[in-house]
């Protein structure tokens, strides 16, 4: 049944283990190069895959029909060749159905479920205890197989967050990685095939010496096979590419059919950080949008962190000249009023240092980089080197001016935090903030761990006792997560007030189904918050700054809407904190959102 032969005795025993092992992290590498493939089209939902892995390593064991090693590899040679283009194509074709749990089971069970399953096949077929040789169509048990396979589940979930770690991974494609696999199986499979020979009837000695001559032949076969068929995959391998840009991007990219370019598409540990720009339609003659244009946008993989307006669309109080990017293009507003919204703090004049911000720029403390201003901070660990990533898209493309090292943290807010609370109480002279802004919201969730109590005490210390916090966080007004933040806020702070950022305002029957940016404003310094009417030197000749800040008292939101009755349940600390379990259920409807922000083909094109 099993062509591939083994050395007898424990040498046998260490190959077949060893294959084993290089079976597993070939498998942990499909599934995160085949997870890296779809979060730019599906966004967290390809990372809820469990079920799916555990569904094709029990086919594996399960299937009733024996497929010998050499024909696995066959198959699997043809498997990954296809993988690139169908990996692309079938999550494209599901992803527009606009369902975020459907679409991605849909493509698990077409995509993912038969790599797995047949590379899975050597671990549950080789059995590293048996010394003898296996007779013709015997197969190892049916609980073997499945103690195998539940084993290799068990690796391959293990192991595959770890390639994330490997930086030069993000200069290799999927394409590359997926034929690099194909052309392996290939090789591999012409060098363990077995060449059938016919005997020849021995008539004389002559003869005799013309069949030693043919038994030889295979020797000769196997590298004019191997020798052919990399010749041929060389030259044929570039048409199973998928169409997914290279990454990093060399040059802009002007699609064929639609008026978009994307300027920069680079892939960094935490996912791929586009920028783009959809340009107005050769017919545009002003008026209503048919298509939304004329904008410039930053994704990290399926999550929109910011965008600007272009061209036709940009406009300034007075006439003022706009902003400018580092190629001297003009930058019109944000696409985005919650990021004006939390300037808000600057018009806080309740406290002491009002007098201070009055001449800051936006914010002095950034925690979480979506607002691409001041001094920025990564939240979520192990994830810092996508933010070099996103300082420079921001600014090479949207006028993000450049930040002396010294104010300039690139690191776990949370550990953070904790040393700088150390560094106060240690150091008197380290400067404190006077306004925190703190913005976390990506890809439909929050990280919930810097939202506690705990990381809250420690914030404090950092910040000035009349300074001001500013938390976004988008979710529904009347939802169990809304009354966890607010409860939470108000408990650190004692004083806190809350706005949204609907250009259109919000209903009450809306407030148990409207997703929508809230702002929370606190402070810690003992008076009640209230802010003075906007002036003309807050808009920084910004049309969009003007009708947000003008408008801030019909944004408000009562805060006793948000929290409730007071219960210690929805007080989040490190020990209780349900938020994360929240915020997942949430995902789904967020993708949906972003789907309907922009059209399917600016999340396509990357």
């Amino acid at each position: 049944m099993f062509p591939i032969s083994w050395p007898a005795g424990a040498r046998g025993v260490a190959c077949r283990l060893a294959v084993d092992f290089a079976v597993l992290v070939a498998l942990s590498l499909v599934l995160f190069v085949y997870e890296r493939a779809l979060i730019p089209l599906y966004g967290s939902g390809p990372r809820t895959i469990d079920g799916a892995v555990l569904f094709a390593t029990l086919v594996a064991a399960a299937h009733p029909i024996p497929v010998s090693l050499t024909r696995a590899l066959l198959f699997g040679g043809f498997i990954f060749a296809v993988a690139p283009p169908s990996t692309y194509w079938v999550a494209v074709w599901t992803a527009r159905w606009g369902r975020a749990i459907l679409g991605p089971l849909v493509t698990h069970s077409v995509v993912l479920v038969p790599m797995l399953s047949v590379l899975e096949t050597f671990v549950v077929e080789i059995n590293p205890i048996q010394n003898t040789p296996s007779p013709p169509k015997s197969r190892n048990s049916i609980g073997y197989r499945s103690l195998a396979a539940l084993a290799s589940f068990a690796g391959i979930i293990g192991l595959s967050p770890s390639w994330a770690k490997v930086s030069y991974l993000n200069n290799v494609s999927e394409t590359q990685i997926f034929l690099g696999l194909a052309a392996a199986m290939f090789n591999i499979w012409i060098m363990t095939f077995q060449v059938r020979r016919t005997a020849v009837p021995q008539k004389s000695k002559s003869k005799s010496k013309k069949k030693a001559i043919s038994s030889d032949s295979p020797t000769l076969i196997r590298p004019l096979l191997l020798a052919l068929f990399n010749a041929l995959w060389w030259k044929t391998h570039k048409f199973l590419a998928s169409p997914v840009l290279p990454h990093p991007l060399l040059a802009p990219y002007l699609h064929p059919d639609f008026p978009l370019v994307i300027h920069s598409s680079v892939q960094s540990t935490t996912g791929l950080i586009v920028v783009g720009e959809a340009l107005p339609p050769p017919s545009y003659q002003g008026g209503s949008d048919a298509v939304m244009h004329s904008l410039r946008y930053l994704r990290a993989s399926h999550s929109l962190l910011g965008g600007v307006w272009m061209g036709g669309k940009i406009a300034t109080l007075d006439d003022v000249p706009p902003q400018v990017d580092s190629y001297g293009t003009p930058l019109g507003d944000s696409i985005y009023g919650t990021f004006v919204l939390q300037e808000a703090a600057r018009l806080v004049n309740s406290s002491s240092r009002a007098g201070k911000w009055e001449r800051a720029r936006p914010a002095d403390l950034v925690l979480g980089f979506r607002r691409l201003l001041s001094i920025v901070m990564e939240l979520r660990p192990r994830s810092s080197k996508s933010i070099p990533q996103c300082m420079m898209q921001a600014r090479l493309y949207f006028g993000l001016p450049d930040h002396p090292p010294e104010n300039l943290f690139l690191e776990d807010a949370r550990a953070w935090a904790a040393k700088r609370r150390a560094s106060v109480g240690t150091d008197k002279s380290v400067p404190l903030f006077d306004i925190a802004v703190h913005d976390c919201f990506s890809g439909g969730g929050v990280p919930e761990h810097i939202y506690t109590v705990e990381f809250w005490d420690d914030l404090k210390v950092a910040l000035h006792p009349e300074g001001v916090l500013a938390v976004n966080f988008a979710g529904m007004i009347k939802s169990d997560a809304s009354r966890m933040i607010s409860q939470t806020l108000k408990t650190s702070f004692g004083h806190c007030r809350a706005f949204h950022d609907s250009q259109r305002g919000i209903k009450e029957e809306e407030y148990e189904t409207e997703l929508i940016n809230l702002v929370f404003f606190c402070s810690r310094s003992g008076k009640s918050l209230t802010f003075r009417e906007a002036r003309r030197s807050d808009y920084l000749d910004s049309y969009l700054r003007e009708h947000v800040l003008s408008g801030l008292p019909e944004r408000e939101v009562p805060f006793e809407l948000l929290t409730g009755q007071l219960d210690s349940r929805f007080i989040l600390t490190d020990t209780h904190n349900p938020l994360g379990k929240l915020q997942n259920a949430q995902g789904p409807h967020h993708w949906w959102l972003m789907r309907q922000v922009l059209p399917d083909i600016f999340w396509e094109t990357y």
